[in-house]
């Protein structure tokens, strides 16, 4: 039997016998997944702090992350034999944290919430009450990946984490959420409170990791506007995402996380302020946008959500299939931070790659290798889209072909970072042996092809199919034919200097990203064009070396247009 939600009804029915005003409740819905702790012990780094036993459960079997892989976690216990909660306590200190960020609030709170200073107490008049879901939810294993390493130092790739979640990913969870008053509250005190409570769940989430998405709140009939911090913006962003699949600890089952987001943001992020900073000053200045865990902890200044829409995770309507995502991301910082430090890399990012899983290709075909049997079509890399709202409307988010352009975004947001944090500003040119984002680190231009966009789509992205599944050069552009060139001259396929052979067991990343873009080459007569990046990673123009040869390809390419960075 689930008694989960029961004491609140109780509660309730007790206020209501004795004519009190001083109760108040409401239906709350976690979008994604709240964190809750490390494998297999819920009781560890627990935020979400505890569970309700529904089940066999042995925790005597030490702690194995050490010992198994995720797929073995996922075969093993997927589901932990507890049935999740949010506890009182931490659904009151969302709201102190909420309040202490307005400092005209502080001590209105410390009167109706209480507080402690040296070794004087002050009780507060409002009692939170556990926050059960309206059904029993086990708690559901996830993993974190880290890719950064991987991704822009080119160091190894990192080994995923196991931990558990209230949550699966795929079905929001409704909450009954519940505070009174006691004794010497009144009904306004209450109702005080309790405006608060909304307002901190909507701003603030729940659990941990909700700067990454975990633990945000859908508040159910919640009709005032969202207070957000002092100096903090929000911008909204519809995606359309098609690609080869992304996965969470299951790599069978294909979803989309709020974490993808968050790296894909991040590692940009990061090669931004590696063309201008030393590899220390970039990322302590990452860990002060996004938050760190090491050398210190510290909580970061930009928070994003995602918010599922329709269709979300479909399959294509012919094979080789690939997945599509439609919803909105909403990214919050402080408001010159956010248009004047993220916006530029995110039009930079939509540019030049995708998100998740070959993000660092267009969504092509490519002719799979199997042991002892014929190679087969099989999709591989992304398409990313976004739409900005402006005043109502959205519009979409990128930069024309035009180097000038380039050029204008990189040196404003240069003068932002210069503004903001001119004693890490490097003088001169940079080229770490990493991937940079700089004039200096990395060269794009843009080349022909393919002769028309290979997949057609309806209007609301909810039907997407190849037009020739069987075709896979129609699905190339000229910089994806270069990059798959692996001869005595061009050895590019594969190759961890360039191409990377990220299927392989060693595996290493790409030096270059693709993205196809739907504008007509005029002088090729193509409906298509490719945005090609290459990260030089220490490389000087005009070597032997195949990042060098590549760059030199690439720029005697037959129209071939520079738009940023090295020429040749």
């Amino acid at each position: 039997m689930y008694t989960g939600p029961r004491l609140i009804e109780l509660l309730r029915q007790q206020h209501q016998r004795r004519s009190s005003n001083l109760f108040q409740e409401g239906t709350f819905t976690l979008r994604w997944r709240a964190k809750v702790g490390s494998f297999p012990h819920p009781d560890v780094e627990t935020l979400v702090s505890a569970g309700e036993p529904c089940g066999s459960w042995n925790p005597s079997s030490g702690r194995p992350e050490d010992k198994r892989n995720v797929g073995d976690n996922w075969d093993l216990l997927p589901d932990l034999p507890l049935n999740g909660y949010i506890p009182g306590a931490s659904i009151r200190g969302i709201v102190r944290a909420w309040a202490k960020q307005r400092p005209e609030r502080i001590a209105r709170m410390e009167e109706l919430l209480g507080v402690q200073k040296g070794s004087t107490i002050s009780a507060g008049k409002i009692q939170f009450l556990d926050a059960w879901p309206l059904e029993p939810t086990p708690l559901s294993l996830d993993i974190v990946n880290p890719q950064q390493n991987f991704q822009v130092f080119h160091e190894g790739q990192g080994t995923p984490l196991s931990l558990y979640t209230l949550g699966d990913g795929r079905d929001p969870i409704p909450f009954l959420i519940a505070i009174r008053g006691i004794s010497g509250a009144t009904k306004e005190e209450v109702d005080e409170v309790w405006s608060w409570v909304l307002q901190a769940l909507k701003v603030l989430g729940v659990g941990s990791r909700t700067a990454s998405g975990y633990g945000r709140i859908l508040v159910s009939g919640f009709k005032g506007s969202k207070q957000l911090g002092e100096g903090v913006s929000e911008s909204i962003f519809r995606f359309n995402l098609s690609s080869q699949g992304n996965a969470g600890p299951n790599m069978r089952t294909m979803e989309l996380r709020p974490s993808h987001w968050r790296g894909w943001l991040r590692s940009w992020a990061l090669r931004f302020f590696l063309g201008v900073m030393t590899r220390e000053n970039a990322l302590q200045t990452v860990g002060e946008l996004f938050g760190s865990l090491e050398p210190e902890s510290h909580k970061g200044c930009v928070r994003l959500e995602m918010i599922q829409g329709d269709p979300w995770g479909s399959k294509s309507g012919n094979s080789p299939f690939f997945y599509t995502w439609n919803g909105d991301l909403r990214v919050e910082a402080p408001k010159e931070i956010l248009m004047g430090i993220l916006f530029p890399m995110i039009r930079v990012a939509v540019m030049t790659g995708g998100v998740g899983r070959g993000w660092r290709r267009p969504l092509h075909l490519f002719m799979m290798e199997r042991r002892e049997k014929a190679p087969i079509p099989a999709s591989r890399g992304s398409h990313l889209t976004l739409d900005i709202k402006i005043k109502g409307e959205f519009k979409k988010v990128g930069i024309s072909l035009d180097p000038e352009k380039w050029d204008e975004l990189y040196q404003g947001w240069y003068e932002k970072v210069e503004q903001l944090w001119p004693e890490r500003l490097l003088r001169g040119s940079q080229n770490p042996i990493y991937e940079a984002f700089s004039p200096s680190s990395c060269a794009v231009f843009a080349v022909p092809g393919p002769d028309q966009d290979p997949i057609e789509s309806s209007d609301d992205n909810s039907d997407s199919n190849w037009i020739d599944p069987d075709d896979v050069e129609s699905t190339r552009g000229d910089g994806m034919w270069l990059i798959y060139q692996s001869d005595q001259h061009r050895n590019y396929k594969r190759n961890p200097d360039l191409g990377g052979n990220a299927a392989q067991g060693n595996a290493n990343c790409s030096w270059v990203s693709i993205r196809r873009h739907k504008t007509r080459h005029n002088q090729a007569d193509t409906d298509c064009q490719e945005v090609v990046c290459l990260f030089m990673g220490g490389i000087q123009a005009g070597s032997q070396h195949v990042r060098s040869r590549f760059l030199d390809d690439l720029s005697r390419m037959s129209n071939s247009f520079y738009l940023f960075g090295h020429k040749t």
